[in-house]
Parts: structure tokens; sequence; C-alpha cells
């Protein structure tokens, strides 16, 4: 199978995935479900398929700067490595949104901190952390004593 059209299909599940988890209801069913299903089996399996295809087509390896450009020079290893990065933002959004649930942080402000996450994943995540340490100090500050 090409790599372009799975890189194609792969970034149109993961989008559908990060919209029905910005816009659904605080359904914790529905955000585990993204998580095992799209992020763990679909993104996983796609990614163990690019990293079997690719595996012995690729000159690289993970010491130095220049052998990782190496081996992205490969379309299955840039493929699995887009994948990583699909996969791992869309799991670290659904738990954002599910410790958002347990936190008590209203929905709608989580819509920009998981925007931040979709695109600059561990960017996204430090949001979140520093959003939901002052929600936990403004709540600890407004509690009647």
């Amino acid at each position: 199978m090409n790599p372009s059209l799975i890189f194609k299909i792969a970034n149109g599940i993961t989008l559908l995935a990060w919209l029905v988890l910005i816009l659904s209801p605080n359904q914790l069913k529905v955000i585990r479900n993204l998580r095992v299903f799209v992020s763990g089996l679909v993104l996983g399996g796609v990614y163990v398929f690019a990293i079997i295809v690719g595996n012995g087509q690729a000159e690289g390896n993970f010491s130095s700067l220049e052998s990782v450009r190496s081996l992205f020079a490969n379309d299955y290893f840039l493929l699995a490595g887009w994948i990583h990065y699909l996969a791992f933002d869309l799991f670290l959004g659904t738990w954002e949104v599910e410790d958002g649930i347990k936190e008590g942080i209203n929905r709608w402000i989580l819509v920009p901190v998981l925007a931040l996450t979709f695109y600059f994943g561990p960017a996204g995540w430090l949001l979140y952390l520093i959003l939901r340490y002052v929600t936990k100090t403004i709540d600890k500050k407004v509690q009647p004593i």
C-alpha cells in the first residue's frame, strides 16, 4: 500500500477522532474508546505495519540527528514517525479530557488546550498541567471554610 495514501487515511481518521473528542459531551466511554481503538489499535497497527514494511529498506538509526534524517528519508519510516505523533497526541488529548472531567475543569476551557495538543503535543500538555494547577489553586481559595 502506498505510504502517501496511508498518510492521508490516518490523518482523516485522526482528525475525525479529535473532532469527536472536542465536540462530544463528557462521556467517558467515548473518550476511552477513542484512546483504545483509534490511538491504540488503528494508529498502533498502522505504525507497526509501516515499521515492518520499511525495515531493511532504510539507512540510518537513532544515534545522531544526521542518522535520524537518513532513516526518515524512507517514506515508511517517515510515515511511522508521523503516526507516532498522531497516536500519542490523541492519547494525550483523551487523557486531558478524562482528567479534566475528574478535576471538574469546564470542557470549553479545554478546547484551546486540545487544539494546542493536536498541533504541538508537549506544549498542549504543558498548558493543560498549568490549567489544572491554576484550577485546583482557585478551587482551594474559593471553597468555604
